[in-house]
C-alpha cells in the first residue's frame, strides 16, 4: 500500500514540474525571433534580445496587433499584417486587419484590351508600367463585371449592312459596335381578287474580332490601299484600307499578304518588333520607349508607301529629353553683352524647343550632366554683394554668389570706387595698404538706359560699403523710385582717378644768373597716407609716360566697367560697339572713349600746365616744401550706362 502511495506522489510531482516547465516556456509574444519571424508565439527562448516579448499571446500586444498594410508605391494592400513589419517595410499601417480603408477600395482598371480589380494607386503603378494613360472606373465592384468591361475593348470589324444586300465596315472597339440580329416580318391583305403583301427587313451588325475589315470572307467593299496614317495615342504608322479604316500596322514587305490584310497582327509580331525603326522607310512599328514616333515624313524622305515614317525623338547631336544653355553672344567672367539674355533648349519629340531666362539676365543658365544626359536650367543670377567680398575664396563661392575674382584692383569702400592696387605695405604689420584684388560679376545685370534709372542717386552707405540693389532694381530692368541705387549709381563704382605726384626741384642760380629759372619736374608716383605716414608707389609714373599704357590703363578700367553692368564702352547682343558709355582723361583731355563729358562738364581742347591741377571728380593741391613743389595731376575714367541695347546708341548722363 505505500509503495503505491510513494509511486502515486513520485507521479504527481513528475506531471507538476512537468507542467510548470512547459508553461514557462511558452508563455513569451517574441516581437522578432532569432530566426527572423515577426510577431510569434514561441519560447522565451527562441525570441531576438534585441526586440521585445512579453509574456502574454501577440494578439493582446500593441506592437504586434495585426492591421492593415498599405504600400503607398505599388498601391497594394496587405492584410492582418503586424505594425512593425508594416513600418519596417515602409508601408502606412492602419488599425483594420481586413484593410477596410479607402485607399484599399477597389475599382476596374482598364489596360488596353486587359483589365485588373485593383486599387487606383496600383491601376497607375501599372498603367505607367505598360506607357498607358490610367483609366480607373471606381463604378465597377466586382471582378467578373471588370473582366467583362476589358472585353468591350476587344478590337476587331464592325460589319453592317448599309443598303439592301450591301455590307460595309468600320473597325474599332467591341463597345462601339452595336451587334444587331436580323429579322424579317410579312402581312397580307386581300381586297376581292388582289393580296397585297408587305415585307419589313431588319440588316445585321455583327462584330468580328481580331479580324480587319478587308478580310474577304466578310464580303465587305473595303480594299486594301498604299494610303497609311497616324492613329491618336498610338506611336505607330498604320495601313488604311479603301474604307478610311485603320489596318496593321505599315509594312511595305507585306503589302501583298492576303493574311496581313485579313487578321489583326500585334505590335510584338509586327516588322521590326523590339527595335525603334527611326529613319526606317519600309516599316511603320515605331515605339516612343525606343526612341521613335509615327510623324509625317520629310521632304528628303521617301517611304515605299504613304507619306508617314518612324522619326526619331533625337534631335541634332542631342538626345530626346536632353537640355542645354543657348547664349546669344559671348558672356561669363564679366563679358555678357548689352541686351544679351540666356536661354534653355530641350529636346521633345524631335523638335527643339526654347525657354528664355528671366530677363535683364535675372537669371543665367547653367549645364551639367545626369549619367549619359546632358540637363540645363535657368537659375537667379547671384551678382548682388560681388563688390563687398574682399577675399577671393569668399568671392568665388559658387554656392553664394555667381562672381569672379580680378587681381590688381580693388573696391574702396570709402570712395565708393575701384581703383588701382598697389604693393605697398604696412613697415610694422606687413601687410598691404590696399586691397589686392576686387570681386566682380560674372554676369552682370543688365540695366535699362531710359527713365528714372539714371538719375536716382545714393551709391554708398555711411559706414562707406556698397549697397546692393533691392529686388526689383534691376531684375525688372525698371529700377523703383525708392530705390537706393540706380543704374547710374553701379556704373558710377567704375569711376577711377590715378592721382600721380610730380616733384620740381628749383635749382640755384650760377654766378652768371642763367641757370636759376631753370625748372624741372619729376614724377614722383601715387602717394598713399596711412596711419600719418606717406607711401610712395613709383610705378604709376611708367603709365604717365606712355601714351600707349595711358590707353592700357583706360581699357582695362573700361573692363571693369562693363563687368559691373551695362556700363562703359561695349558692345551690344548683335555685335555693335559704343564708346559713349566711357571716357578716359588727363586732366581735362580726353584721350579714349567719347562719353563722360555730359558728367563732368570737361571740355576736349588742350589743357596747358596749369589746368593739370584739376582732375574732374578728384582735387589735387599744390604745396611748397624748402627748395621742392609738389603739384598734382593724373589720369580719370568715367563710367556711365551703355547706350547699346537693343541696337539703341544713347548716352544717359
Amino acid at each position: 500500500m505505500k509503495n503505491n502511495i510513494k509511486v502515486s506522489i513520485t507521479i504527481a510531482l513528475l506531471f507538476v514540474i512537468f507542467s510548470l516547465s512547459f508553461a514557462t516556456a511558452t508563455n513569451a509574444c517574441c516581437e522578432k525571433t532569432i530566426t527572423g519571424a515577426w510577431c510569434q508565439n514561441s519560447q522565451s527562448e527562441n525570441c531576438d534580445t534585441g526586440f521585445r516579448q512579453t509574456p502574454t499571446s501577440c494578439e493582446a500586444t500593441s506592437y504586434c496587433k495585426k492591421g492593415c498594410c498599405f504600400d503607398s508605391q505599388e498601391g497594394l494592400c496587405m492584410e492582418n499584417t503586424p505594425q512593425k513589419v508594416c513600418q519596417d517595410n515602409e508601408g502606412s499601417w492602419s488599425d483594420s486587419a481586413d484593410c477596410s480603408i479607402s485607399q484599399c477600395s477597389l475599382g476596374c482598371c482598364v489596360l488596353g484590351n486587359e483589365a485588373a480589380f485593383v486599387t487606383k494607386v496600383r491601376c497607375k503603378t501599372l498603367s505607367g508600367f505598360y506607357g498607358l494613360e490610367t483609366d480607373f472606373r471606381s463604378g465597377i465592384t466586382n471582378e467578373m463585371a471588370c473582366l467583362a468591361e476589358a472585353k468591350g475593348e476587344d478590337e476587331g470589324a464592325c460589319v453592317y449592312e448599309d443598303s439592301p444586300g450591301h455590307n460595309t465596315c468600320t473597325f474599332g472597339k467591341r463597345s462601339e459596335c452595336q451587334e444587331t440580329i436580323s429579322t424579317a416580318t410579312s402581312t397580307s391583305n386581300t381586297t376581292g381578287n388582289e393580296t397585297t403583301i408587305t415585307s419589313t427587313t431588319t440588316g445585321t451588325t455583327k462584330f468580328h474580332k481580331g479580324t480587319l475589315c478587308t478580310a474577304q470572307d466578310l464580303n465587305t467593299d473595303c480594299q486594301k490601299s498604299q494610303i497609311t496614317m497616324l492613329v491618336d495615342g498610338k506611336d505607330e504608322v498604320y495601313y488604311v484600307d479603301s474604307c478610311k479604316q485603320k489596318a496593321n500596322i505599315y509594312d511595305a514587305s507585306r503589302y501583298d499578304d492576303s493574311l496581313y490584310w485579313t487578321y489583326v497582327v500585334e505590335k510584338s509580331e509586327a516588322c521590326g518588333a523590339g527595335s525603334s525603326n527611326a529613319g526606317s522607310m519600309t516599316c511603320g512599328n515605331c515605339d516612343y520607349y525606343l526612341g521613335s514616333v509615327g510623324k509625317k515624313a520629310a521632304w528628303n524622305a521617301n517611304p515605299t508607301y504613304g507619306d508617314y515614317i518612324c522619326s526619331s525623338l533625337d534631335c541634332s547631336g542631342h538626345k530626346h529629353g536632353e537640355s542645354w544653355c543657348v547664349y546669344d553672344s559671348p558672356r561669363d567672367y564679366g563679358q555678357d553683352s548689352v541686351g544679351s539674355r540666356d536661354f534653355k533648349e530641350v529636346c521633345v519629340d524631335g523638335e527643339i524647343l526654347q525657354e528664355p531666362c528671366a530677363d535683364f539676365r535675372n537669371e543665367i543658365c547653367v549645364e551639367g550632366k545626369s549619367g549619359s544626359y546632358n540637363e540645363a536650367r535657368c537659375t537667379v543670377n547671384k551678382w548682388q554683394d560681388c563688390i563687398n567680398q574682399g577675399d577671393q575664396e569668399d568671392c568665388e563661392d559658387i554656392n553664394a554668389r555667381d562672381c569672379y575674382w580680378k587681381d590688381g584692383w580693388y573696391y574702396n569702400s570709402n570712395s565708393g570706387a575701384i581703383e588701382k592696387s598697389n604693393n605697398i605695405t604696412d613697415s610694422s604689420t606687413g601687410e598691404y595698404l590696399t586691397g589686392q584684388g576686387v570681386c566682380l560679376p560674372r554676369h552682370p545685370p543688365g540695366f535699362t538706359f531710359w527713365g528714372s534709372s539714371s538719375s536716382t542717386t545714393g551709391t554708398t552707405n555711411t559706414n562707406g560699403s556698397f549697397s546692393a540693389p533691392s529686388t526689383g532694381s534691376f531684375g525688372t530692368g525698371y529700377v523703383q523710385p525708392t530705390s537706393s541705387i540706380s543704374a547710374s549709381d553701379m556704373c558710377s563704382v567704375g569711376n577711377a582717378i590715378m592721382k600721380v605726384t610730380y616733384e620740381k626741384t628749383e635749382r640755384p642760380a650760377d654766378w652768371l644768373g642763367l641757370w636759376g629759372d631753370d625748372d624741372k619736374w619729376k614724377c614722383k608716383g601715387v602717394i598713399t597716407t596711412y596711419d600719418g605716414n606717406e607711401y610712395v608707389e613709383a610705378g604709376s609714373c611708367d603709365i604717365m609716360g606712355s601714351l600707349e599704357k595711358m590707353n592700357q590703363w583706360a581699357n582695362e578700367m573700361n573692363g571693369i566697367c562693363y563687368s559691373l553692368g551695362d556700363c562703359g564702352g561695349y558692345i551690344n547682343w548683335i555685335g555693335d560697339y559704343t564708346e559713349e558709355g566711357f571716357a578716359a582723361y588727363n586732366a581735362s583731355t580726353r584721350f579714349a572713349g567719347s562719353g563722360g563729358s555730359r558728367i563732368l562738364g570737361k571740355n576736349n581742347s588742350a589743357a596747358t600746365s596749369t589746368q593739370q591741377t584739376t582732375t574732374g571728380t578728384g582735387t589735387s593741391g599744390s604745396s611748397s616744401t624748402g627748395g621742392t613743389s609738389n603739384s598734382g595731376t593724373g589720369l580719370e575714367t568715367v563710367s556711365q550706362v551703355a547706350g547699346a541695347a537693343n541696337n539703341l546708341k544713347s548716352v544717359v548722363s
